[in-house]
């Protein structure tokens, strides 16, 4: 058999395949990216408390240091003395990621090109796409799920700049609670850049899309509601991410699932963006040494069966949503909830956690899951 065309193929372009590439295009290794897109637009905003390094800390463009959640019970702030809550915006990230792969002189990135069928072939595998044929020693797939999850966040935003100054731009307004928007929880999230410009997104985490037109008059409420005067919109996006505890799409045996499709989501939460670092650490390093084959699995067993019970909760009792986020954010300790909404698997940090609700729904759920 002759020799692959490049040692790594990667289906997919996005913040999965692009992190991926990046880490891979200081190695040996020829690398593939392809991608359907033509080309890359700032539609998306990834946010999360910052736990570890990346590559990727200089798209920053702002950290919080307080985050705050409002509902019945009034408006809860959280703070830390060492974790931030930060925002890449995706154009940054995509130019950088793009800027990185291009200087690279084993990494390629072919934008306007999908996978069609991926076969076997020897020892490696044959990518049939629209721009025709190549093969690759491994293949790591990226691309979006298909499968859909039994549960998700959906959401609509606006970016905004305002005539008058109705933010405050040192906090971060997690989850203001709403009701009567989809089946399951709604809230309104608010990342201020500044005290007149700021993203407001509706969301909701429920077993399906609201729909087009009930976000778009509930994100309009909201926004007229700031009275702020004369807005100007300065960019959109929307999305769809799954909450479905041990989420994965199979994929045949050898090929290796990264992104969302490959579980990168928590579970509990849709935090996404700093998860999809950490998996593309373990993929990288996994192909640089040949520690092949390997799992990309990102949460123990505990985890996974803390966030069903939670999430089968939420599924079945709805109205009690806002109140449980609510109990998490009063009653867990500095730090801990940011960690274990990160992912810590730290035996203080899920007490804590487990503590801070309610037990009997909880108990149940565990018992009899949905």
């Amino acid at each position: 058999m002759s020799a692959p065309d490049v040692d790594v193929a990667i289906l997919g372009g996005g913040c999965a395949g692009l992190s991926l590439a990046v880490r891979l295009a200081s190695s040996n290794f020829l690398v593939k990216v392809i991608e359907p897109r033509e080309d890359y637009v700032d539609d998306r905003t990834w946010s999360f408390w910052r736990t570890s390094v990346d590559p990727f800390e200089h798209c920053v463009r702002k950290k919080w240091a307080s985050w705050a959640v409002s509902g019945r019970s009034g408006r809860t702030t959280r703070s830390s003395s060492q974790m931030r809550y930060e925002s890449i915006p995706s154009g940054a990230f995509y130019t950088h990621a793009c800027e990185l792969v291009t200087a690279s002189q084993t990494a390629s990135l072919s934008l306007g090109i999908s996978a069609q069928d991926v076969t076997r072939s020897g020892n490696g595998w044959k990518i049939e796409t629209d721009a025709g044929v190549f093969t690759a020693a491994y293949v790591v797939d990226t691309r979006p799920p298909k499968r859909v999850p039994r549960y998700g966040q959906f959401f609509l935003g606006r970016e905004i700049k305002t005539e008058r100054p109705v933010f405050d731009p040192h906090v971060v307004q997690l989850m203001q609670f709403r009701r009567g928007y989809s089946d399951g929880i709604d809230f309104v999230y608010v990342l201020p850049y500044a005290a007149d410009q700021a993203l407001v997104e509706v969301t909701s985490f429920a077993p399906c899309h609201p729909g087009a037109d009930t976000f778009t008059n509930w994100l309009d409420i909201e926004i007229d509601a700031l009275d702020s005067g004369a807005t100007q919109v300065l960019r959109k996006e929307s999305g769809a991410l799954p909450m479905e505890a041990g989420f994965s799409e199979p994929v045949q045996d050898g090929i290796i699932r990264m992104g969302l499709g490959g579980g990168a989501a928590r579970a509990s939460t849709g935090y996404a963006f700093a998860r999809i670092q950490w998996q593309a650490d373990i993929v990288a390093r996994a192909l640089i040494t040949g520690e092949l084959p390997l799992s990309t699995r990102l949460d123990s067993p505990m985890i996974e069966f803390m966030d069903r019970v939670f999430l089968d909760v939420l599924a079945t009792a709805p109205e009690r949503g806002p109140e449980f986020f609510e109990a998490l954010f009063n009653k867990v300790p500095r730090d801990r909830l940011e960690r274990f909404l990160s992912g810590s698997t730290r035996a203080s940090d899920l007490l804590s956690v487990m503590m801070s609700l309610p037990s009997l729904p909880f108990l149940r759920s565990a018992a009899f899951p949905v």
